[in-house]
């Protein structure tokens, strides 16, 4: 009776042997979204990047309109091209005055994408 080869081992050297993947292009940001929560304290920011190989990072920055910086995050190596989180700001707000998110997307200390988005704090429902 012949040998069977063990799945496991078989499923191993399978893997081994796929070519690594290539990126067409870096990856890049496609859509972000700010939507002031109704108290005005906290934003739900989205962000969406396109496909991606190696997972690159995601630095969010708020500046008010004294262009001091009221929130930020920073994430690495995201996995997912869709973030969505909540920022809470440091500072009280300024209800109607006009605020910037901007968005740096990185990997390996090297800037793949920037963007930057005014807004006006006030509460809207989303996707008005």
């Amino acid at each position: 009776m012949p040998k069977l080869e063990d799945p496991i081992e078989l499923y191993r050297r399978s893997l081994a042997d796929l070519p690594a993947p290539i990126e067409a292009h870096p990856p890049v940001i496609q859509r972000a979204e700010v939507w002031p929560y109704p108290e005005l304290t906290r934003l739900w920011v989205r962000v969406e990047t396109s496909p991606f190989v190696a997972f690159p990072n995601l630095a969010i920055t708020v500046s008010g309109p004294d262009e001091a910086v009221v929130a930020t995050m920073f994430m690495v190596e995201i996995r997912d091209p869709y973030q969505s989180v909540t920022l809470h700001l440091r500072q009280a707000p300024q209800p109607g005055a006009k605020y910037v998110l901007a968005l740096e997307l990185s990997r390996d200390e090297v800037a793949l994408d920037t963007r930057r988005l005014e807004f006006e704090l006030v509460f809207r429902e989303s996707g008005t």
